[in-house]
């Protein structure tokens, strides 16, 4: 299987799942809104906060990885810095 595979912070992000390894449990960031610019905001953002939780769980891996922006929709538009939030989601995993 061809998968693609990034390293951020002593964590692996692969955008698929590799034959050996052991799932932990599923991780989920989304950056933006009140608090923070996502127009200021990239994608090592969000692996910087997943590797952070990754790591808590005792994890060295985000298998199934994906990633981007979305839009928060009209009404939260209205009241939010920005209209889109990046976003990251997977399995923490701990890989051999």
């Amino acid at each position: 299987m061809n998968v693609y595979e990034s390293t951020y912070d002593g964590i692996r992000f692969i955008e698929g799942k590799p034959n050996v390894s052991r799932v932990i449990g599923p991780v989920r960031v989304e950056l933006g809104g009140l608090v923070s610019s996502s127009q200021l905001m990239n994608l090592d953002d969000v692996k910087r906060t997943m590797a952070v939780r990754v790591k808590d769980r005792g994890g060295n891996a985000v298998i199934n990885f994906t990633y981007g922006q979305k839009s928060v929709g009209f009404l939260k538009s209205l009241f939010l810095r920005d209209d889109v939030n990046w976003f990251g989601e997977g399995q923490i995993a701990l890989i051999p």
